[in-house]
């Protein structure tokens, strides 16, 4: 019986299932809400250890595809609310198309990591670079590619760890990606090095032990760099933000709760009118300390009218003079061939002239690919097409101060695309703020791994960022990518699902003379320093005669 066990677990087939399942299991629990930041530096490692025993391509193949749609299935299940039955079929096809890229990372890494096998010490570390620029380059070809589905990066579970999060300064979201991955590459290597010495040594010295010396692996120490250049890193950003003067903007935030669908039935829209006032209402009253918020923000499209309609602007104008307080809302915006999905800033003069459209707009949510074609309809309930925004349109908003700042608007998911907040920052803006309606997720881990994009934002901007979600995650996140999220008070789990209203943490807004982050200055470099190297590797491996 213990023979046949240990026949099992040496069966290489057998390690390919177990190493790429396991490998699988612990990316789930890299992200939140069920994960932990620390998870993602070993979550790579068993599959790596598993391509290294020479298992059959057609096995490997096989558990690569189907242990990465598992996966993605569990970290997208929550689509499954999203206007069903099409949420059914986006849960089965985009989640196979995510996985395409899971899988083509585990083919190239057994294909090309088993060479390192005793070769030399330039040519394994240079091989390391190659396998992790190889899934920086595949998460942006992900990002991007067909208007992208950029979702989860592998960066997005570093979240909570705002030492990590400090390097996206330099590299980025995807950079961070490739940096996690050298993580679980030098450890995997490691634990290689000391199986391998440790069977050398009972050979050769069967009472003796391994001498420090022959411990030495350089591939764990360029693995582990990441680690202390992130310390490094974030010491040296809140030192240099600490030499310029920073002033203080505090944000009050509706949140409507509107279930996505009767948002759009015009016999509630006179309750969710009054509802939503009576909230802009209560979150503008001065606090314990008598203080007020600088501005007032509400959730995307919080209401199904348009800027257009003369009465709704009129009440919005009232609001504002009521409350003595400016609103930054997320509205529709008729324009001459459809609609905009935007951000206004409402003062006590009316509409500030200035209106962000969404830029990046959702397939199937708010246009329809090749809607000639396919006979397919859109999920939000709007007969026209939306239009896509083609600049970055920055709000101003000014405190009780006087002072004025520019906002940097996102719309729903485009703080999944880092583009979009660099070029805000490019044009000046001060923060970052986002609006979406969460509630097409359900009430499950879709809020949470949204908001996790936004943390990936500030950090690499160096911008903070204040969000408003219908039936989502609210709250601020400063320029260091650490979150403040504002949940029901006085609930046992203080659920980020609810109606009500909240003071956002105060944004903490540097003087303009402090510099752009490298990442805003000089974009995805490492991402085309991580692609060069994982075609050096490619290349290598061509040379290479090795099953």
């Amino acid at each position: 019986m213990t023979t046949g066990r240990t026949a099992l677990l040496n069966n290489a087939h057998f390690q390919s299932w177990i190493g790429i399942g396991l490998t699988a299991l612990l990316l789930f629990f890299s992200f939140t809400p069920v994960g932990h930041p620390f998870v993602a530096f070993i979550a790579l490692v068993p599959a790596i250890l598993a391509s290294t025993q020479s298992p059959d391509f057609k096995v490997w193949r096989a558990a690569a595809f189907y242990c990465s749609w598992i996966l993605w299935i569990g970290l997208l299940l929550w689509l499954r609310h999203v206007y069903p039955p099409l949420g059914y079929i986006g849960l089965i096809f985009l989640t196979a198309y995510c996985a395409v890229y899971l899988f083509g990372w585990l083919i190239l890494l057994r294909w090309i990591f088993p060479t390192t096998k005793g070769a030399s010490i330039l040519y394994r570390c240079l091989v390391l670079l190659g396998v992790a620029g190889a899934w920086g380059t595949l998460e942006w070809i992900r990002g991007n590619f067909l208007t992208g589905f950029g979702w989860l990066p592998l960066s997005a579970s570093q979240e909570s760890n705002p030492v990590l999060l400090s390097l996206c300064s330099w590299v980025g979201p995807y950079g961070l990606s490739i940096l996690l991955v050298m993580i679980n590459l030098g450890l995997a290597s490691w634990i290689i090095r000391m199986v391998r010495l440790a069977r050398e040594t009972q050979v050769s010295k069967p009472a003796g032990t391994m001498d420090w010396l022959s411990r030495l692996t350089p591939e764990l120490y360029l693995g582990l760099s990441p680690l202390l250049l992130g310390f490094v890193v974030f010491g040296n950003n809140i030192q240099n933000r600490m030499n310029y003067p920073s002033y203080s903007l505090s944000v009050g935030i509706v949140q409507t709760d509107f279930d996505p669908n009767a948002k759009w039935d015009s016999f509630r829209l006179e309750s969710h009118l009054n509802k939503i006032s009576q909230l802009t209402t209560e979150v503008s009253k001065p606090d314990s300390k008598g203080q007020r918020p600088d501005f007032i923000l509400w959730p995307e499209a919080a209401l199904p009218l348009t800027l257009n309609n003369y009465r709704y602007v009129q009440i919005l104008t009232e609001l504002a003079q009521n409350t003595q307080t400016p609103l930054v809302i997320g509205a529709i915006d008729k324009r001459t061939g459809g609609y905009t999905n935007g951000v206004a800033v409402v003062t006590d003069r009316g509409i500030q002239t200035t209106v962000y459209a969404k830029r990046h707009l959702v397939p199937f949510g708010e246009y329809v690919p090749l809607a000639n074609v396919l006979p397919l309809r859109k999920v939000v309930p709007i007969a026209e097409d939306c239009l896509a925004g083609d600049s970055t349109s920055l709000l101003p908003v000014t405190n009780r101060k006087g002072q004025t700042f520019q906002a940097g608007a996102l719309v729903c998911y485009e703080d999944v695309f880092p583009d979009l907040a660099r070029e805000h920052a490019q044009a000046g803006a001060d923060f970052l703020l986002v609006v979406t309606n969460d509630a097409w997720y359900g009430r499950e881990a879709g809020a949470y791994q949204h908001a996790a994009h936004s943390a990936l934002l500030a950090a690499s901007t160096g911008l903070p960022i204040v969000r408003c979600g219908n039936a989502g995650w609210s709250g601020s996140i400063n320029a260091t990518g650490l979150s403040h999220v504002v949940t029901q008070s006085g609930k046992p789990d203080d659920t980020i699902y609810f109606a009500g209203y909240g003071i956002a943490e105060p944004l903490i807004i540097k003087s303009k003379d402090l510099p752009h982050t490298p990442w805003v200055r000089y974009g995805d470099w490492a991402i085309l320093l991580g692609t060069g190297f994982a075609a050096w590797a490619i290349y290598q491996r061509k040379r290479r005669k090795l099953n």
